[in-house]
Formats: structure tokens, sequence, C-alpha cells
């Protein structure tokens, strides 16, 4: 990328800010699995491979749904993508409304949320023990 160099009367001022105008979109400088215009655009560090440093790769994190500039924000270890949209509200538990969000332990250990399946069709099976 080029930086401009720019002089103002009794001043000289170097800068060099990250722009979607001169990104590439076919080049992936930190082998994150995302081009440079996408982390531009998704605020991330072009040149780190992992923005927030929790161990997954700005890439997993952003095919997973997880986001890669939150730390505690991970993707689940089963694979479940986080669909929730963010804006859900509970409207009651009859057919058709919205139920309550409520989490649950799926085989992998991980805490899973119900409003992370919003959109999809998905049986769930609950056993109970005493």
């Amino acid at each position: 990328m080029r930086c401009p160099v720019v002089l103002l009367p009794l001043m000289l001022t170097v800068g060099c800010a990250e722009s979607k105008d001169n990104c590439s979109d076919t080049e992936d400088l930190d082998n994150d699995g995302l081009v440079e215009c996408q982390e531009i655009e998704l605020g991330l560090d072009v040149e780190n491979s992992d923005s927030d440093g929790d161990g997954l790769s700005d890439g997993e994190e952003f095919a997973c749904k997880s986001d890669p500039m939150d730390a505690e924000d991970v993707c689940y270890s089963c694979g479940w993508i986080k669909n929730d949209p963010g804006n859900l509200s509970s409207t009651g538990s009859g057919i058709g409304d919205t139920i309550a969000n409520f989490t649950l332990i799926d085989q992998c250990g991980d805490n899973v949320e119900l409003w992370d399946f919003y959109g999809e069709y998905h049986i769930l099976f609950m056993t109970a023990a005493w």
C-alpha cells in the first residue's frame, strides 16, 4: 500500500490510513482466510491473523460468526453457527411466538444459546434424570 505524504505550511505530515479504496480484494497478507479488503471493512488488523488474540484466526471466527475483535466471543466447539441477529425478544410460548432465549450444554461441553439457531430448523432432544 502507498502512504501519502502531505506537506502543509510549517508542518510535515506522513500518514498511512487503511482505506478500502486502496486495498486488495485478492491478497491475504496475514494468511487468516480473509482478504485485505474484508479485514479493513471489518476493522481488523490486516497484518495479524488473530486480531483479538484468542487463539482463533480472524477467518475462523468470521466463518462461525464469532466476533474476531472480541476475545470473549469464541466459536462453539461442535461448530454451531451463531445466527442470533441481536434484535430478538421473547413474545410468548405459543405457536408463532418467539420463545425466551435459553442456554443448554451441548455434546462438546459448550453452553449453547437457543437464539444462535435463529432462521434454521433443528430437532431439540432433551432428557432429564433425577
